[in-house]
């Protein structure tokens, strides 16, 4: 094809219904009206010899056709974005958003740090946090977030992915003093505990409910909540129980009247691991390659915690 003749600015509007699914809200989110959305729409239907997205009661959705172009139209925009912004990404002069999909606990542990940082070298950076769902690879491909911070392993070629904490060995969190502190820790003395359970909704079930749903006998579910922060407070003020990455057991009981100890040898394979996912698209893009750096150095960071660790 002779590109000579084709307005590139198509790809924007094609770009931007994939994103929206509807000609209107294409039009608001790069400054068109909607019949010149429509209009552009018409051209790229020619173009492509297809329809490329068809009515319904859910909007526009995309043909076959239209999705096998997502990828390389969207890589070819964001290359172009990428040359034409200035060599030199100086953060501290920078003023803008990314959107980061993760989780409450990584929030926990690495975000004090990376905000704290990020206030002295980079004071016009915001963070816009984003829960972790199933519509991760969604969210990523349609520009509605920059990076994600999630613990999952199975990851599409579309993306780049980093490790960031290795194997975070998770552990039995209880308060000063439980009786689970002392003695041998078997499965069934754990079973016998009322636990505090996490459960998100529309996520992925964590590795600990898997576990537990491989088993004969059930856990003795005290509460469930939808954010691991807040169990430790609750488990700091009952005799209920958690199970959490030893990360996180150790910076609470670095100031919480919590304790924790290794589980039973049947949880040896139960490891956590935090990953950082984005788009190809964006491998190259100082700002992120600059952001994604923050990231891995903070997580390098090992937390000197020493207290109230129990062991056999």
């Amino acid at each position: 094809m002779n590109l000579a003749g084709v307005d590139l600015n198509l790809l924007v509007v094609f770009d931007a219904l994939l994103v929206e699914r509807n000609t209107t809200r294409a039009g608001n989110r790069i400054g068109m009206s909607q019949p010149a959305v429509s209009k552009a729409l018409n051209r790229l239907r020619h173009l492509c010899k297809d329809e490329l997205f068809i009515r319904s009661s859910d909007g526009m959705q995309p043909t076959p056709r239209a999705l096998e172009l997502a990828q390389p139209v969207q890589a070819a925009l964001q290359q172009v974005s990428n040359a034409l912004e200035p060599g030199d990404f100086d953060p501290a002069t920078e003023n803008r958003t990314f959107k980061i999909v993760t989780n409450d606990l990584i929030t926990r542990l690495m975000m004090p740090t990376v905000m704290a940082r990020l206030e002295k070298e980079a004071p016009g950076i915001d963070l816009h946090l984003i829960p972790d769902s199933l519509r991760i690879f969604d969210q990523l491909d349609k520009n509605e977030a920059d990076l994600a911070l999630i613990s999952r392993t199975t990851i599409p070629e579309t993306y780049e992915s980093q490790l960031l904490i290795e194997a975070s060995e998770s552990v039995v969190m209880m308060r000063d003093g439980h009786p689970l502190c002392e003695g041998e820790l078997t499965l069934e003395r754990l079973q016998e505990e009322r636990q505090v359970i996490v459960t998100t909704q529309g996520a992925e079930p964590s590795v600990m409910d898997e576990f537990f749903e491989s088993l004969v006998q059930e856990r003795h579910i005290g509460i469930r909540i939808n954010q691991i922060i807040a169990g430790p407070a609750i488990v700091a003020a009952t005799d209920l129980i958690m199970i959490v990455p030893r990360r996180l057991a150790a910076y609470q009981a670095s100031f919480q009247n919590v304790s924790y100890r290794p589980l039973p040898p049947e949880f040896s394979r139960v490891e956590l691991n935090a990953s950082m996912l984005w788009h190809k698209r964006l491998t190259d893009n100082p700002a992120h390659v600059w952001l994604r750096q923050i990231f891995v150095e903070i997580a390098a960071e090992r937390p000197q915690y020493s207290r109230r660790e129990y062991s056999e």
